[in-house]
């Protein structure tokens, strides 16, 4: 068997694209929104996660990215995607994927302890994943 290479980083600040229609000013509160992995502004919503400020104005058209200054500083390590049964999508961003094996995360729940908090999907490094603490409460 070949040695698993590990990848991780720490991210600042965090690009990514902008829900359709929603117009953001640099300064304002920047939210992931679990339900369509999209960034969006602070709004009232059960599915918004408060991450930051945001470093671009504009208005989103669902595909370009806008730079986002996180609150705190974050560690993402990166893992294989399920290939098999349900990979992490980029809709997942913001939720939570779960331990498939020892170099693979996937979207599916059952049966599965949670890995950590999806932040990025591509087909070259995989899963961006902050990865969940021993001790750390799952929300």
């Amino acid at each position: 068997m070949t040695a698993r290479m590990t990848r991780n980083e720490a991210w600042g600040y965090f690009e990514h694209p902008l829900t359709n229609a929603v117009a953001v000013e640099r300064g304002e509160l920047a939210c992931l929104d679990t339900a369509t992995g999209l960034l969006t502004k602070g709004a009232t919503s059960l599915t918004l996660r408060p991450i930051g400020y945001f470093e671009t104005d504009g208005t989103g058209d669902g595909t370009t990215t806008f730079r986002v200054r996180l609150f705190d500083e974050i560690r993402v390590h990166w893992w294989d995607n399920d290939t098999g049964g349900t990979p992490v999508v980029a809709a997942d961003v913001g939720n939570l994927c779960y331990v498939l094996d020892d170099r693979t995360v996937t979207g599916d729940a059952t049966g599965a302890s949670a890995a950590g908090r999806v932040w990025g999907v591509n087909t070259l490094n995989g899963v961006a994943v902050e990865m969940i603490g021993f001790y750390a409460a799952v929300s």
